[in-house]
Parts: C-alpha cells; sequence; structure tokens
C-alpha cells in the first residue's frame, strides 16, 4: 500500500466532496453550513447546530477537521483494501465503499448521534459514493507500488 498516495486521495477527495456537498446544499437550500455544522456535531455537541451558540468559522473550521481526519482514515481503510486492483476497481469499489460507508454513518452513527437522523437522502448516498469514487480512483492513479511491479 502506498501511503503518500493514500493520503493525498484521502485530502483531494475530502475536500471536493465536502465542497461539493456544500455547493449543492447552498443551490437546493440556500444553506452551505449545513454540512459542515452538522461534522461539526462529532467533535463539539448538538450546540454546533445551533447559530447563536457556534459561530460560522467555528463550524466550518471544526466541520472541516472533521471531513478531512475522517477522509483520510476512509482513504487508508479503501487503499488498503483496493491495493493493486486497478482503476476501474478503484473507482467502483471506491464507490461501493462509499455506499457502506453511507450505511454505516446514517443508520449506526446516528444512535451516538441522532442529527445524522436528519440527513438520511439520495442526497448523502450520492456524496458518499462519489466521495468513495474519488478516493479508490485517486489513490489507484497515484500508486507507485502497482506501477514499479509492472516495471520489472
Amino acid at each position: 500500500m502506498d501511503k503518500r498516495a493514500a493520503t493525498i486521495a484521502g485530502l483531494i477527495a475530502a475536500v471536493l466532496s465536502l465542497l461539493l456537498g456544500m455547493g449543492v446544499l447552498q443551490y437546493l437550500h440556500d444553506n452551505a453550513l449545513g454540512l459542515p455544522r452538522l461534522l461539526a456535531t462529532i467533535a463539539l455537541g448538538r450546540s454546533a447546530l445551533d447559530p447563536d451558540v457556534t459561530s460560522v468559522g467555528t463550524a466550518l473550521v471544526v466541520g472541516g477537521a472533521v471531513h478531512l481526519v475522517l477522509g483520510l482514515v476512509f482513504a487508508f481503510v479503501i487503499s488498503f483494501t483496493l491495493h493493486r486492483w486497478g482503476f476501474w476497481v478503484g473507482l467502483i469499489g471506491g464507490g461501493l465503499f462509499g455506499l457502506a460507508l453511507y450505511a454505516i454513518n446514517t443508520y449506526f452513527m446516528s444512535r451516538f448521534f441522532p442529527e445524522f437522523f436528519h440527513y438520511r437522502s439520495w442526497f448523502m448516498v450520492g456524496l458518499h459514493v462519489i466521495f468513495g469514487a474519488l478516493c479508490g480512483g485517486i489513490y489507484e492513479s497515484l500508486e507507485r507500488d502497482r506501477r514499479s511491479m509492472y516495471r520489472r
């Protein structure tokens, strides 16, 4: 497994999926901060959803940091699982991993973070699948171990 490629893939996939989610939420509901505030509840508790208690800057920084850390963790799991199988398996397998991640996040983690329950939607399914597919595809494109294996 190429740790450098996994780190880059996780960071890029996390940033792009967060920006996409915020953009879509802004377009559909005029609420780009909904997603960072939801993510900030993991570290700050339910008060992160209240604009009177948690400032915009705090919600963005904490929500973004939580998303990046989780993105890196999941990128390493995806990279370890899909290691050396090629770009298309990385892309499709990553998307399927994202789908499984959605199920875990919204059905299991909502027991600990009840606010996640309200984010069960096709929109969130799509964001998780996009994150996983980006992560798997980027990892397989950057992976050094696979490329050096074929040069021998």
